[in-house]
């Protein structure tokens, strides 16, 4: 999947997980609010040992080394969350926004970089810093929504402890391995909050802590794919994460930190995990100009795409059976324009004419910019921006 680097562990509102609920194929918000969930919060220094304790019990571990935790208001938490921050480089810019663009999923001006970060910036509610190994929730005292958003955190500190989180490898792959290693982590610890919530809070506390989760609820003027990017792995990751709970319990989920899964594909559909189906590899098409991407889209990336003019159900039923694939992206000419080339395989015969059918369904919604080349075994089209 595309989208800009982000080395922390985090937990993001509910405004922003809400956009990418339609991806899914089983079955932020502004600044978080001020609290107002008691008329007394105790302090983090009281809570936390609790919350600890909760967070060893759920997960059936124990922590190694103390956690500290630091909760900041608005203007702190962003200060510490942009602390160390590196400004993307223009080449990976470009190859982000070439590729969203060329898929019709941005408009090729849109400042892609500005989008992210505003969307990171209002719905962040806390991060687990890889490095300092400390946690950082925004909030003012332990309100229930911060209290909730410790035990996700807590979550992070926990396994980061006993499996580690930091796996800079993943990345160097160019495939989906670091995303559904990522959905994975934040899957774990999504589990735990919601268990926090149902368990620990009342039920005052628990609409109390979903206020403070929500925020205003608003992302102007940043794209809705965005939205879906960033959300995804709260999204899709629990559901992975109970799928895994019910097959064998934590025990199985302590040992998908060592066999992560691979793939949205394996994210989204569990059995295509547990079955070991592993994408198939694909030739890298060839640009027909300067390329800037190349990489995979996955069957995440394909549904999105194909939900960009397609129904939900066409499109999910489009993408299920998907093999492997892999893509170019390369700019035309000068300016904003970027043109894609895509590489698909399908499992079957059956999956192929499904995808193939849909992919021409989708053609004709590009208004003439998008060029299927190949069906059959390999699909092979060309997707350009506007």
């Amino acid at each position: 999947m595309w989208e800009l680097e982000d080395s922390r562990a985090t937990i993001v509102v509910a405004a922003v997980t809400t956009a990418s609920c339609h991806i899914t194929i089983s079955g932020g918000s502004g600044p978080t609010a001020h609290p107002s969930a008691t008329p007394t919060p105790e302090s983090i220094e009281k809570v936390l040992p609790g919350i600890e304790h909760f967070v060893e019990q759920e997960r059936g571990l124990k922590f190694k080394r103390k956690v500290h935790a630091d909760v900041l208001g608005d203007k702190a938490f962003l200060r510490q969350l942009h602390k160390g921050e590196k400004k993307p480089k223009p080449q990976e810019v470009e190859a982000l926004l070439g590729t969203l663009s060329a898929l019709g999923l941005v408009a090729p001006t849109t400042p892609i970089v500005r989008a992210f970060r505003t969307a990171r910036d209002n719905g962040t509610l806390g991060f687990y810093d890889f490095k300092t190994k400390r946690l950082y929730v925004r909030g003012r005292s332990a309100t229930p929504g911060v209290r909730a958003v410790l035990s996700h955190e807590l979550t992070h500190a926990l396994t980061d402890q006993w499996f580690g989180l930091r796996r800079p490898k993943l990345r160097k792959r160019n495939d989906e391995r670091q995303s559904a290693f990522t959905a994975l982590s934040e899957g774990d610890a999504e589990r735990t909050r919601i268990a926090y919530e149902a368990q620990a809070l009342t039920p005052d506390q628990r609409q109390a802590a979903e206020t403070e989760e929500n925020g205003s609820g608003a992302f102007p003027h940043v794209p809705k794919v965005v939205l879906q990017l960033i959300g995804f792995p709260y999204v899709v990751g629990p559901q992975f994460v109970n799928a895994l709970v019910r097959q064998g319990g934590v025990h199985a989920l302590d040992t998908a930190y060592r066999r992560p899964p691979v793939s949205s594909e394996q994210l989204i559909n569990p059995s295509s995990y547990f079955g070991h189906d592993e994408p198939k590899p694909v030739a890298k098409p060839k640009p027909d100009g300067k390329q800037v991407d190349h990489g995979v889209l996955g069957y995440v990336g394909l549904l999105l795409t194909l939900e960009n003019g397609l129904d939900q159900g066409a499109a999910q039923s489009a993408v299920y059976g998907w093999g492997g694939d892999h893509y170019t992206t390369w700019r035309v000419h000068g300016g904003h324009h970027w043109c894609l080339r895509a590489n698909v395989v399908m499992d079957d015969d059956t999956a192929a004419g499904r995808f193939d059918q849909a992919l021409r369904e989708w053609a004709v919604t590009r208004a003439g910019k998008v060029d299927i080349e190949k069906q059959g075994h390999l699909t092979a089209f060309v997707s350009c921006s506007d």
